[in-house]
């Protein structure tokens, strides 16, 4: 199968995943309003980190061994399942012990976050893990199609109880363990691993515990450069409500949604273009999809800077009534985000990782520095601004190096062109019996 038939399924079927998870959003914003919904994406925020240490990163290794068929499928997929079962129980003990020991919660509360750790770590870790399984087959139709029904039901079952709070939050979370626990037994059951019930090696598992750590340093502090602002506003009590969390996380996560078609991008097209004979293909790729990019923001920012304040309070509920502002600003940094994506790829495949992680470091510099002096100030608008401006320096960085490696005219990269979409288009659209 071509590289250009595998982006054709990729965007198809990831992209029905994350419309219903936008839709989720959307309906979940809209019954727990921005309060609510503030708190409860700023938890899961809290899990993700507690999922990022505990579980050593395992993914990214997957990532790179699944792919390569270096370790059995069939030993990766039994291995999935232990390592989330200990990952699931040292994270929810560790939680348990956090609210109830040091922050001094009720039992009864602390038993909620228990159970929103456990059902959120593990079914976070098994779609991680099991994703991976499923692409390495260049299967994007099946884990796609699984999670976007159970999402659907989730939805149903919202608008049929949009004032329960109770059932509404608790749905979400046991959701994302059903959609964890699905793709693992389709997995499981498609390649008949139930015939081959066996882990990997000690070589094996070594291997990809060198992997995987080496890749928790990266991811730890990528982490950190696009999260950790949550944590600014949130104990900035004087300058910013839980009404202002709930509508900064929401404008965050609608950027970040924006970065799902350079994601696809990054993860199909250059895996199979970074080569030595491919370099001039990989790098009038970028410049193309940096004009695409550019011009993709420039209407973004007129199309909010119009209707914004009518959009996102009629999408997500009048509570969300301070989002433009805020999504205006961290625009361009979604900008520089996105092609990052495709810089990352492109050092990581000539291997040089190392550019990557250097860059985050100094965009986490400003972040933290520049949200520990300006949202005091300016509160959320304090963090759209510094969070954009971290990006965007982190952006400089990556193509500074970029252009060492593939020295060209910066002017390239402002010039429109209508040749650029007609080669999106053919990438896109292209027909192929292969």
């Amino acid at each position: 199968m071509t590289f250009e038939k595998l982006l054709q399924q990729s965007l198809v079927w990831r992209g029905l995943y994350f419309f219903s998870l936008l839709l989720v959003n959307i309906f979940l914003s809209r019954s727990l309003q921005a309060d609510g919904t503030g708190w409860i994406y700023y938890l899961t925020n809290f899990f993700s980190f507690i999922l990022l240490v505990a579980s050593l990163s395992m993914e990214s290794g997957y990532t790179y061994y699944a792919a390569g068929n270096i370790i059995s499928h069939h030993k990766l997929a039994w291995f999935s399942l232990c390592w989330t079962l200990l990952i699931c129980i040292i994270s929810a003990a560790g939680v348990g012990i956090y609210f109830k020991s040091i922050k001094g919660i009720d039992t009864f509360y602390t038993d909620n976050f228990i159970y929103y750790a456990a059902t959120y770590i593990s079914g976070i870790l098994l779609i991680n893990f099991f994703m991976v399984l499923f692409y390495a087959q260049k299967n994007y139709a099946t884990p796609n199609i699984l999670l976007s029904v159970i999402n659907f039901l989730l939805i149903i079952i919202i608008l049929l109880n949009p004032k329960s709070y109770n059932i509404v939050v608790n749905s979400y979370f046991y959701s994302i363990l059903t959609q964890g626990i699905l793709l693992a037994i389709a997995f499981i059951y498609l390649n008949k691993s139930f015939q081959l019930i066996s882990l990997p090696d000690k070589s094996s598992l070594k291997l990809l515990l060198n992997y995987s750590l080496v890749a928790l340093t990266s991811n730890v502090i990528f982490f950190f450069v696009y999260r950790i602002d949550y944590w600014f506003v949130k104990y900035n009590v004087e300058s910013c409500t839980p009404d202002d969390l709930g509508n900064y996380i929401q404008a965050s996560k609608l950027g970040q949604m924006m970065l799902i078609v350079p994601q696809i991008f990054a993860s199909v097209i250059f895996p199979h273009t970074a080569s030595g004979a491919s370099k001039n293909n990989i790098t009038e790729s970028i410049h193309i999809f940096f004009r695409i990019f550019l011009q993709v923001l420039i209407v973004a920012l007129i199309v909010v800077s119009i209707i914004g304040n009518w959009l996102f309070p009629a999408v997500f509920g009048i509570t969300f009534n301070k989002m433009t502002m805020p999504v205006l600003l961290l625009l361009p940094g979604i900008f520089s985000l996105s092609v990052l994506c495709l810089l990352s790829a492109y050092f990581g495949g000539v291997g040089k990782v190392k550019i990557n992680v250097i860059g985050g470091v100094y965009a986490l510099i400003i972040v933290i520095i520049g949200n520990l002096i300006f949202i005091p100030l300016y509160g959320i608008i304090g963090a759209a601004i510094v969070s954009s401006i971290g990006y965007s320096v982190n952006l400089v960085y990556s193509f500074y190096h970029f252009f060492k490696d593939n020295p060209t005219s910066i002017k390239t990269l402002f010039i429109f062109k209508r040749s650029d979409w007609v080669w999106v288009k053919k990438m896109l659209f292209h027909k192929s019996t292969t």
